[in-house]
């Protein structure tokens, strides 16, 4: 097999972004997608090979991954998108890399561990901003005896790309969710917590984002609760056409601040650690993310089946990301 990867949903706002980090990194690949202008121009400016299909055409899939070592679907919502692309990879033999935020994807995904063990690939939903989340996870898992219980305060900043929005209903149409006693339950009455983030302290409302699925599997720490910054983006917004939402924040409004995460983890004895991770802001985060997995898998470093980002690297992912800091909190 070559040592060449497909990026799925390359025209689309995060795509883009993705395939010229991939161009950046002069590595070996192709675009894909369904638009076929949009797919066109974009290759021509990237000087890529690009394929035009639908995520349903099973023919197609299998001609744009024969020759592939790895598959970059960036095409959401997720929902759409993720079982078609896991089991074209599936069938080919190609490992496979989703950026979803969507819960049922990494259900999904965990659903499909034997058949993805059977075809001897790896395959990770959630590898763009989830992969220095998990890693944090692991960090402050590995720093006490007996780790009970995992808090997580996600600082976004950068907007929201459309992809996003329309995701993030998805999200939120399933409540607050957390993970009790190693079980997933609805937590409908849960309050706001307060976070460091190195220097500042905020506040952060609950809501379910990967760790409770990414993160058990990395850690097994059987009560994991997730808060955000900001209300979801699609709450209060009934009408979420494509026509009427932006395509995503300009270089400029990303470079204008930063992500920042925060873990808390407490022992069966009650000893509590504390870390913070640094990190440039969501949709230049996610790229640089992404393609730090990709280049392991392309380098030959990976585990077979269902995996999270920690499951796969454990901490160590997290220094493959550019301008990513980990950071202990010690007040």
């Amino acid at each position: 097999m070559e040592n060449k990867m497909l990026i799925y949903g390359a025209a689309g706002y995060t795509g883009k972004i993705i395939a010229e980090r991939a161009k950046e990194l002069k590595l070996d690949f192709e675009v894909a997608g369904r638009e076929h202008d949009k797919i066109r121009d974009l290759a021509s400016e990237l000087q890529v090979p690009y394929h035009v299909f639908t995520v349903g055409d099973e023919t197609a899939w299998k001609i744009a991954l024969a020759d592939k070592k790895v598959l970059i679907n960036a095409a959401g919502p997720f929902k759409f998108t993720a079982e078609q692309a896991m089991h074209a990879c599936l069938k080919s033999g190609v490992h496979y890399l989703d950026i979803s935020a969507e819960l049922e994807t990494y259900q999904l995904a965990e659903t499909l561990d034997l058949k993805a063990k059977e075809a001897h690939i790896q395959l990770i939903s959630g590898a763009g901003l989830f992969v220095s989340y998990d890693a944090l996870a692991v960090y402050v898992a590995g720093k006490v005896k007996n780790p009970q219980k995992l808090s997580v305060g996600f600082w976004h900043f950068g907007g929201f790309s459309r992809g996003s929005i329309i995701s993030s209903k998805n999200i939120a149409d399933l409540g607050i969710l957390v993970r009790k006693d190693n079980e997933i339950i609805a937590q409908p009455h849960a309050k706001p917590k307060m976070f460091r983030f190195a220097d500042d302290e905020e506040e952060c409302l609950p809501t379910p984002l990967g760790g409770i699925i990414l993160s058990y599997k990395s850690t097994k720490i059987p009560n994991i609760e997730e808060y955000f910054s900001l209300q979801l983006p699609a709450v209060g917004l009934p009408d979420m056409t494509s026509e009427n939402l932006p395509d995503g924040p300009t270089a400029e409004e990303r470079a204008a601040g930063r992500n920042a995460l925060s873990a808390e983890v407490v022992s069966d004895n009650g000893e509590i650690f504390r870390a913070a991770v640094d990190a440039p802001s969501g949709y230049t985060l996610t790229p640089l993310s992404v393609m730090a997995v990709a280049n392991r898998i392309l380098n030959g470093d990976f585990k077979t089946g269902y995996q999270s980002p920690g499951s796969a690297y454990g901490v160590s992912i997290i220094y493959d990301i550019p301008d990513t800091h980990l950071i202990d909190i010690t007040q």
